[in-house]
C-alpha cells in the first residue's frame, strides 16, 4: 500500500487534523455530562459515516474495535481497529500495521474523555431542529489538541446522532444492531 494512501486512511481515521478552534466555552455541564454517560452505558455498538475531503463508513463494537471501509481517489480501503493494532485489507488478505489509532475524536473518545474529566469543556447549547425533528446540542473541546466538536443527540435517549468540527461531520445510527460486528483478522 502506497505511503499517500496510508496517510490518507490515517487523516480520515485521526480525526484530529482539524484545524483549532480558539474562544471555547470553558467548563462543563455536569447534567448534561451525566444523562450522556448514563445514555451510552448500555451501548455495544453503532454504525459511524465519517464525511469530510475523504469519505469513511464503518462500525464500532465496544469496548474499542473498528471497523472502517474509506474511499480515497478512487480506491476502497478497508481497515480494522482493535486496542492500538489495526489492520488493513491489501493484496486480498489482512496486513498488521506497526502501529494503531485509537479514534479518539469519535463519541466513544469524546465519552472517555467527560468521564476522565468532569469538569471538562462540555457546553449545553440550545436545541436545533434538523429534518423536522428537535436535537439537543452541546460542544466539547478536546484539551489534547483544541479541537472543537459541535454535536447533536436525541432529547430523549441522549444518543449521539450528529458531530461536526470544520470542514469534518461523523453521523452516527444503528446503536445495539446485532448485525454490528467487527471480527478479529488475525
Amino acid at each position: 500500500m502506497s505511503i499517500l494512501l496510508r496517510g490518507a486512511v490515517g487523516l480520515a481515521l485521526a480525526l484530529a487534523s482539524l484545524v483549532p478552534v480558539t474562544g471555547f466555552a470553558a467548563g462543563g455541564d455536569a447534567t448534561l455530562r451525566a444523562k450522556l454517560l448514563a445514555a451510552y452505558a448500555g451501548v455495544k455498538s453503532y454504525k459511524i459515516t465519517v464525511l469530510g475531503s475523504v469519505k469513511s463508513s464503518g462500525v464500532f463494537v465496544a469496548p474499542n474495535r473498528y471497523k472502517m471501509t474509506t474511499q480515497f481517489e478512487g480506491k476502497t480501503v478497508k481497515t480494522i481497529f482493535i486496542g492500538g493494532t489495526y489492520w488493513i485489507y491489501a493484496n486480498g488478505r489482512w496486513e498488521k500495521q506497526a502501529s494503531g489509532n485509537s479514534l479518539d475524536y469519535d463519541v466513544s473518545g469524546l465519552l472517555r474523555a467527560i468521564k476522565a474529566s468532569p469538569s471538562s469543556a462540555l457546553v449545553k447549547l440550545p436545541d436545533i431542529v434538523r429534518n423536522g425533528k428537535r436535537l439537543g446540542t452541546f460542544s466539547y473541546t478536546f484539551k489534547s489538541s483544541d479541537t472543537r466538536e459541535i454535536c447533536n443527540y436525541d432529547p430523549a435517549t441522549y444518543l449521539v446522532v450528529r458531530c461536526k468540527a470544520e470542514e469534518l461531520t461523523i453521523l452516527y445510527s444503528n446503536y445495539n444492531d446485532p448485525t454490528n460486528t467487527v471480527p478479529n483478522p488475525e
